[in-house]
């Protein structure tokens, strides 16, 4: 199986959802992430340290309750599963950002062709 999500979602229980997602799914299979718009944002640097993203009551439970959030969740299924993650360089390029300003996650910066030239054949989830 071949899974593709894209993340366009900056709300926390959102990103959440795809990282278990992905997680799971790179276990028994290729699964390409891409981050764009405000799924995008959710993984700079300071967003994460300072743990600012946008949520609603089960959010704001999760992070009170101190579970793995979606950047160490990510992190683990690249280790162990076939996980590749990528950042939109049209955002970045727009908001004049470098791969720098995002935590240590991304395998590549690529644009929208790019991605979806990759993903030709898999099954497309937008989160």
């Amino acid at each position: 199986m071949k899974l593709a999500l894209v993340l366009v979602s900056g709300e926390l229980e959102k990103l959440q959802a795809a990282s278990i997602i992905a997680s799971v799914a790179s276990s028994f299979g290729e699964v390409a992430i891409f981050a764009t718009m405000d799924g995008l944002m959710a993984f700079k640097k300071d967003v994460v340290k300072s743990r600012a993203w946008k949520c609603g009551e089960l959010g704001k439970s999760m992070l009170s309750a101190n579970v793995p959030l979606f950047p160490e969740v990510l992190r683990q299924a690249k280790e162990v599963g076939n996980l590749k993650i990528y950042a939109c360089g049209m955002i970045m390029d727009m908001l004049g950002l470098k791969k720098e300003d995002f935590v240590d996650i991304f395998d590549d910066v690529i644009g929208v062709t790019g991605f979806l030239r990759m993903i030709e054949d898999a099954k497309v989830l937008f989160i």
